[in-house]
């Protein structure tokens, strides 16, 4: 089963996200983005869903220490943002992002976003 980091400061966000994906994937959770970091130090995930605007460590910065480490180069990044400003989508993609997700998160663009970053989208 793929494991999923979903890293985000509202418990709530972590809770839903977990009961959406719990059934398709492993799901580790982590509540600010210098928790993820420990986590990721270990351990590598297959995806990572990173909320975008956290305090002390903002989901760009995570991002940045994430493409530092090796081992997780490969590992796709989607950001979860109520961000709507018209560049934000570019500013993530440019910086290295997989994609994004609106919050608040709709079960079926989530997993939509998720399979089709892993390349399991299937035609129906």
């Amino acid at each position: 089963m793929e494991k999923i980091l979903v890293v985000d400061d509202d418990s709530v966000n972590l809770k839903m996200a977990e009961f959406i994906l719990k059934n398709n994937y492993e799901v580790i959770s982590a509540l600010s983005g210098n928790r993820a970091l420990k986590f990721l130090a270990q351990n590598v995930p297959d995806l990572i869903l990173l909320d975008l605007h956290m305090p002390e460590m903002d989901g760009m910065e995570v991002l940045d220490n994430i493409r530092e480490m090796e081992h997780l180069k490969q590992v796709p990044v989607v950001f979860l943002t109520a961000d709507d400003e018209e560049d934000t989508e570019q500013k993530l993609l440019q910086a290295g992002a997989a994609g994004y997700v609106g919050k608040p998160f709709l079960a079926a663009a989530l997993l939509q976003k998720i399979e089709q970053v892993l390349g399991k989208d299937k035609l129906s």
